[in-house]
């Protein structure tokens, strides 16, 4: 029979037109998140900008952020990264997806992707992992693929060349015996596509109206299977440490800790800030005018040290200590919803209580002091907060003794994370000033 002749690239386009959707969308999300955050091309905390962003770590995905099994799909470590998976997929697209309906190509794609994902989640439960990449949608893909060339040959029609096929997986997959490689979410991509390749070759054979309702119960099957297995893996222990171990690592940010886990001066200005409470100025001299426990709120600025510009420590500490301050707020009310005791509760309490005046002051030493400030129920909101988390115990009231119960189940659950929760939390976050998200 004559040649039918190379299609033109219009044609060629229209008919893979999900693909090229596909292939823009991630070298959008690879550019525009190097434009968002500084990270994106550092070596030394790509780690943290992946897990930040959305990468699939399997503790964290199946302690409840499911949706790390999406997000994790669109992201890629490098350029290289991105180059090699976004041709493999432009290579397969313009052939298989002129094959079947877009609906049809694009649930292969994303159902692929992620059974992939939660595939890698399952297999390194338990393991400080880091995985993302479309390359887990792409070999459901390439399952796909296989199936159509099976019914290809066994019809006796033109076919994917599955030879090449085959070798392009025993490829792929040896490669990531010796590389860095989630051979988990290729299997589970794999896997994915063919069976949901042979429903569609299936659904081939009917009429449009049953076909439509084949494909559609297809997928509402596999979506549901892939959430009961993640729901059926639900490690809620683990989620509950993870929340104890962000609210002791920001604890840690604001100077309750070592000095090496403070940002760079919170320790000397708070230490400053308490000085003024009890009427001393940043040299431990008596400030004039004042005795202890009548100081005004304008007195917080002799703790401003700003003197060289918009990049000086002091600057620094205006602009990120609110921050850890509402993470601090959001952080206690997660952990309120986890806890049951009434001790832990009442101590969540005084952490909020802290964390919600504290921004105030460091309004009144970097700027116009708030005009309702309370100076005492500042002063005494510190001392509960370093009473709590030395376990010594919070003052009731006087002459009635102190809460040691509360200090007691704080100190316990910020020690008690575990050293899985702790790697996590710390991998994760801006690990230096410079980052800007």
């Amino acid at each position: 029979m004559p040649s039918p002749g190379r299609p033109s690239l219009l044609s060629a386009l229209r008919a893979s037109k999900i693909t090229l959707l596909l292939v823009l969308a991630n070298i959008a999300v690879y550019a525009g998140l190097g434009l968002l955050d500084t990270r994106a091309f550092e070596t030394l905390s790509q780690s943290s900008f992946l897990i930040d962003w959305g990468a699939n770590v399997p503790p964290l995905t199946l302690s409840g952020e499911y949706w790390r099994l999406f997000t994790s799909m669109f992201l890629h470590v490098g350029f290289a990264h991105l180059a090699m998976n976004m041709l493999a997929l432009w290579s397969l697209g313009l052939v298989l997806e002129p094959r079947m309906r877009w609906p049809v190509f694009l649930g292969i794609y994303l159902l692929s992707g992620l059974c992939g994902s939660l595939t890698t989640a399952l297999w390194n439960r338990g393991e400080l992992m880091i995985s993302c990449g479309a390359s887990g949608a792409i070999l459901g893909l390439f399952g796909a693929a296989l199936a159509y060339a099976l019914r290809d040959r066994r019809s006796g029609r033109l076919h994917f060349p599955v030879r090449n096929l085959l070798m392009s997986l025993v490829l792929t997959f040896g490669a990531g015996t010796v590389f860095s490689i989630d051979n988990a979410a290729h299997a589970g991509g794999l896997v994915c596509g063919f069976l949901l390749a042979l429903v569609a070759l299936y659904s081939e054979k009917l009429r449009p109206a049953a076909a439509g309702a084949t494909l559609a119960l297809a997928g509402v099957i596999a979506a549901v299977a892939l959430a009961g297995v993640a729901s059926a893996y639900h490690d809620q222990d683990l989620g509950d440490k993870l929340a104890a171990a962000r609210l002791r690592h920001t604890l840690r940010h604001m100077g309750f800790g070592s000095y090496a886990a403070a940002l760079d001066g919170a320790q000397s200005l708070d230490a400053c800030i308490r000085g003024v409470m009890m009427g001393e100025d940043p040299d431990g001299q008596p400030i004039p005018g004042r005795e202890p426990g009548a100081m005004r709120a304008g007195d917080l600025r002799l703790c401003d040290g700003s003197k060289d510009g918009e990049d000086s420590r002091a600057s620094l500490l205006a602009r990120y200590l609110p921050v850890e301050y509402a993470n601090c707020r959001a952080q206690a009310a997660d952990l309120r919803n986890r806890v049951t005791k009434q001790a832990a509760l009442r101590g969540l309490a005084i952490i909020d209580r802290y964390c919600t005046i504290q921004p105030r002051v460091y309004a009144a030493v970097f700027g116009q002091a708030p005009a309702d400030l309370d100076m005492k129920a500042a002063y005494r909101a510190r001392t509960d907060m370093e009473n709590l988390l030395d376990g010594t115990g919070v003052e009731i009231g006087e002459g009635q003794g102190t809460d040691e119960e509360s200090a007691d189940a704080i100190v316990g659950i910020l020690r008690d994370t575990g050293p899985l929760a702790t790697a996590l939390v710390d991998e994760s976050g801006c690990p230096y000033w410079s980052c800007k998200r």
